[in-house]
């Protein structure tokens, strides 16, 4: 059984371990320089990769570079092992992408071959492509990538890398990362094997000159409302939207997220963070919440998300032309069901009644009709009977 689990973040964290049996499951990760992993011997695997030059580490936090279409790329990456104990990595180029989730910059599956600025990265002459072939293939394919690395106890490597522009790469940026992976092993209970893979790496952000296009889109804008228990209580307007970079460069964007009623009543802005550096067509699930707003029967939703800058490690931001603000709306209901409950509860008891006095008077009128008829009756039998009498007298 294998598993693979992946960094997310930080410069020292601790390894997760999921246990998929019988399945490998797919990594994806924002990008660490350094993780510390429990392995199957209990003594803990601590390793970083950072930029380098031939000599060590030079202080870079990211690789970042302006080249031309055909260009090629010789730098350096360390990797050290902080352990006290020796352990063998498996470095290569990886994909970048945008976690849909969280809206971070993170790496394809490590089961899945790179094929746009990862399989340009050859590390140490290693291999970084696959061929075109079936799903399991590629996914044995993808566990060969790169080069091996067997480090002592406190060792470190100054690993060469090159990356091969393609002469028709496209203009605007491309993302990689290279990674260090550490694989444990070990066996559970029932004997089964099982092995975690930790992964964690350096960002590389790569410009091919050309024309720069920014762009973002907001797409699947919906709106809810989340009520309270309290008939008079407020609740929790919410707006999720996909963000997306549509254009060809990495971009961030500022969400603003407002609240209206019924005629323009103003009724909350949401306190949204910024997503921050989206690679070329990435894709980002946002969501806002604006508390505090009462059941209006009907809301409505304004979001206006402003382009910002990425930043440039070394460069600063950006002086990309950034694209006009991007707009959208959506409605929701904001119906007071408890409210709602004790009106239906009024009114039914309201009908009840009308009805129930309704029937109490058509009642209280057929008994009246029922004796006046019996009074009439009873009259002309007693009249009938006072003319039998006469006529008997008479006679």
């Amino acid at each position: 059984m294998i598993v693979r689990r992946t960094l997310t973040g930080g410069v020292l964290a601790a390894g997760v371990l999921a246990v998929l049996y019988g399945t490998v499951a797919p990594a994806q990760a924002e990008l660490a320089h350094a993780a510390v992993l429990p392995a199957a011997d209990d003594r803990q695997v601590t390793w970083s990769v950072q930029p380098s030059s031939p000599d060590g580490p030079d202080g870079r936090t990211e690789l970042t570079y302006d080249v031309a279409p055909g260009s090629t790329i010789s730098d350096w990456v360390s990797v050290s092992n902080f352990s006290d104990r020796p352990a063998t990595f498996r470095v290569y180029g990886s994909d970048a992408t945008t976690d849909y989730d969280t809206g971070a910059f993170t790496l394809i599956g490590a089961d899945q071959a790179s094929t746009g600025m990862g399989s340009w990265t050859s590390v140490d002459s290693g291999s970084a492509v696959c061929p075109d072939t079936n799903d399991d293939a590629e996914a044995s394919c993808a566990a060969d990538l790169g080069v091996v690395v067997k480090l002592k106890p406190g060792a470190r490597a100054d690993i060469p890398f090159t990356i091969t522009v393609p002469h028709d790469a496209t203009p605007g940026d491309h993302a990689a990362g290279i990674v260090a992976s550490f694989r444990s092993g070990g066996a559970d209970g029932d004997g089964s094997a099982v092995q975690v893979e930790q992964r964690v790496g350096t960002r590389i952000y790569l410009r091919v000159d050309g024309e720069t296009q920014p762009a973002l889109d907001v797409t699947g804008v919906v709106a809810g409302f989340d009520g309270v228990a309290n008939p008079f209580g407020a609740g929790t307007a919410t707006v999720g939207f996909d963000l997306t970079n549509t254009g060809n460069t990495r971009i961030s964007g500022e969400p603003a997220v407002r609240i209206t009623g019924p005629f323009g009543m103003d009724l909350g802005a949401a306190d949204v963070d910024p997503v921050e550096n989206l690679v070329p067509g990435g894709t980002a699930h946002v969501v806002a919440e604006v508390p505090g707003v009462p059941p209006v029967l009907l809301l409505f939703a304004d979001l206006t998300v402003t382009p910002a800058a990425a930043e440039r490690p070394g460069k600063g931001a950006d002086d990309d032309t950034l694209p006009a603000p991007v707009t959208a709306s959506a409605q929701a209901w904001a119906v007071p069901w408890p409210l709602a409950g004790i009106v239906l509860v009024l009114a039914g008891a309201i009908w009840a009644f009308v009805a129930w006095r309704r029937r109490s008077r058509r009642l209280l009128g057929e008994e009246l009709a029922a004796y006046t008829e019996r009074v009439r009756a009873e009259a002309l039998a007693e009249a009938g009977t006072h003319a039998e009498t006469e006529r008997e007298v008479l006679r």
